[in-house]
C-alpha cells in the first residue's frame, strides 16, 4: 500500500519506505527460514515436507510488494 500511496501523493519518503519494507519486513526476507521440515505422524494426515515457518499472510505481503513495487516504483528502485 505504501507504493500506491507514494504514487498517488508523489511522496518520495513513502516510495523509499515501500522499498525498505519490501526488502526488510514484508513477509519473506533474506533472513527468513527458507528450509522445509518433514512432517509425519499425528501432526499431518499425509506425510510430506512443509515450510512450517511461512505463513499465508507473509506470502501475501511479499507477493503484493513484489508485484506493486516494480510496477509502481520501478523507476525509484534502490541501487
Amino acid at each position: 500500500m505504501d507504493a500506491y500511496a507514494a504514487v498517488q501523493t508523489g511522496d518520495a519518503a513513502l516510495a523509499r519506505r515501500a522499498w525498505s519494507k519490501c526488502y526488510g519486513s514484508d513477509g519473506c526476507t533474506e533472513s527468513s527460514p527458507w528450509r522445509t521440515e518433514k512432517l509425519t505422524g499425528p501432526v499431518t494426515l499425509v506425510e510430506g515436507s512443509e515450510a512450517v515457518r511461512v505463513s499465508g499472510n507473509d506470502v501475501a505481503l511479499y507477493g503484493l510488494a513484489a508485484i506493486e513495487n516494480p510496477a509502481l516504483l520501478g523507476d525509484r528502485m534502490p541501487g
